[in-house]
């Protein structure tokens, strides 16, 4: 032992001397192994005895050569500077964890359930509704059971695949044809969902999970509104919203039976398979996203001004913002025309099927020249806005309004001028909308939007909406207008009387109908309040 501490000692001791005569001398803390350790390594073991040991290292580091553990300093300079000077790479996107990715899968869970419970439990006649029950049972079906898993990856088991596949046949009926009844009572019978409340459905792939639970919500909002709404435009514009939606669900769940990986040119219909559209849509996804089917809002208008700003016909600074801040509300809106529908569950996200809802909904082709239009409709509507409004109304007329989309901020504007301060503004706008009338897609979308804001708690929005059906002479909406005449604010129910009686015998029979019920009411309550008295 005493032997040992001598050597360790004269190891310490040539360290010392060797740092002294040689300033670039390594510090023994940099070396990786301990130094008694080494030295016993060394002179026990016959076969560590082509070491150096450490004294014999320090030589080398003074003839120049590096030790373990050391760098030549001039190299490390050569190394790291370039290093320092190239753009760090963009991070990558947060992983989502193994418990978000649960949870999400019973958000969709629960979402098809209560998507079941908002579809009518009895046959319906509306198409649309029966293709999206159809087609939510289908999805379903795959995401509980993992049949997504069941591809085949070779020729022998196509075999296998079509006899597990066999059970789901009747999933592939025409669901127009009425041999099929049966089939779709069965697919009506309501605890055919009950079981997927609670349970886990998942695609396998988390960005597609991500942007299913954002389009089964907006089924959801589509179909609650439809529920509460008795306007037979109104039902039939949001039936064709859900149509899209069906639609999008049945194209998922053919992609995650025949795939593989399914790509964001998968899930876009060819018709909508431009070069610009494809373009641009990658620009959205990368960098910002781990999921080609979702990108953030932020990184969508980032893309929108990268792209398209020299299509925004901008006059004023700051117009390309609005620009793309609309498109943007527009895209996330469950519908185009339904006012004062609910925000979906991710507001910070836009998804890729979002973007082809939006081209189907507005017929678009181009998607610049899209932008260009939106752009005029905006600059239109900032004219309305400010102190030259009223010449604005004045040259509203025509092709001009015809090429107006028309926004809700559009049709909502244009309602409000009528009860502005300024008579002179607010007759403008009366002939503007009567001009308007005689353009057909304009007064179809409008006389949704001010029927819908019937609805509002916005006084002045309701007796804004009452005029301005009365200029587009919408007496398909009696009814509803006629609500608004007991109403117990002043100007709103003058408003919706001179509206109703402006649509002549049909508005009379109505206010008559109206009336009468009114009367009823008041006697059964009359009534009522007579037997309480004489039984008490």
């Amino acid at each position: 032992m005493a032997r040992r501490l001598q050597e360790v000692e004269g190891i310490s001791a040539a360290m010392e001397s060797a740092s002294r005569h040689d300033t670039r001398g390594v510090s023994p803390l940099s070396y990786p192994f301990n130094i008694p350790d080494a030295t016993f390594l060394s002179s026990n073991n016959p076969q560590n005895a082509t070491r150096s040991s450490t004294p014999d290292v320090l030589r080398k580091n003074q003839a120049g050569e590096p030790g373990p553990g050391t760098h030549n300093t001039d190299q490390d300079a050569d190394v790291t500077r370039p290093a320092a000077a190239s753009p760090s790479p963009p991070a990558a996107p947060p992983e989502t964890s193994v418990g978000q990715h649960r949870a999400r899968a019973l958000r969709i869970g629960a979402q098809i359930s209560e998507l079941s419970n908002l579809l009518p439990s009895q046959p319906c006649s509306e198409q649309e509704l029966r293709a999206l029950r159809h087609n939510l049972l289908h999805l379903a079906t795959i995401l509980k059971n993992d049949l997504s898993l069941l591809r085949p990856s070779s020729p022998q088991e196509t075999l296998g695949l079509e006899e597990v596949l066999g059970s789901f046949d009747f999933l592939s009926h025409d669901i127009n044809a009425d041999e099929d009844a049966s089939c779709l009572g069965t697919l009506r019978k309501p605890g055919s969902f009950l079981e997927l409340d609670g349970a886990w459905l998942t695609s396998g792939n988390d960005g597609l999970d991500q942007a299913l639970e954002i389009h089964l919500d907006i089924c959801c909002i589509l179909l609650q509104r439809m529920r509460a709404t008795r306007f037979s435009p109104s039902r039939q514009e949001l039936l064709q919203e859900l149509s899209l939606q069906a639609e999008a669900l049945q194209r998922v769940s053919h992609l995650l039976l025949e795939k593989n990986k399914i790509s964001s040119t998968d899930i876009l219909p060819q018709v909508q398979r431009t070069r610009e559209v494809l373009l641009f849509w990658e620009a959205c996804v990368s960098g910002s996203s781990s999921s080609p089917f979702l990108c953030d809002a932020d990184s969508f208008c980032a893309t929108l001004r990268k792209c398209f700003t020299h299509k925004v016909e901008a006059k004023q600074p700051g117009q390309a913002e609005k620009v793309f801040s609309r498109l943007l509300g527009q895209l996330q809106a469950p519908c185009r025309t339904v006012p004062d529908l609910r925000p979906v569950c991710c507001p910070d996200s836009v998804t890729l099927f979002q973007l082809s809802a939006y081209l189907r909904r507005w017929g678009v082709q181009d998607l610049g020249a899209h932008i260009t239009r939106l752009s005029k409709e905006e600059r239109i509507l900032s004219a309305l806005r400010s102190p030259k409004r009223r010449r604005t109304l004045n040259t509203l007329r025509g092709q001009l309004v015809a090429e107006l989309l028309p926004l809700g901020c559009t049709l909502q504007t244009l309602a409000a001028l009528q009860v502005d301060a300024n008579h002179k503004v607010s007759r403008a706008a009366c002939k503007c909308l009567c001009r308007a009338a005689g353009v057909q897609t304009f007064r179809n979308k409008a006389v949704i939007y001010f029927t819908e804001s019937l609805k509002s708690d916005d006084i002045q929005t309701q007796q804004g909406s009452c005029l301005a059906l009365k200029c587009l002479k919408a007496t398909e909406s009696v009814d509803h207008i006629t609500e608004m005449c007991r109403a117990t604010d002043g100007a709103l129910r003058s408003a919706a009387r001179e509206t109703v009686l402006s649509f002549g015998k049909r508005g009379f029979q109505a206010f008559q109908r109206m009336e009468q019920l009114h009367i009823a009411v008041e006697e059964a309550v009359y009534i009522n309040q007579e037997t309480e008295i004489t039984v008490l």
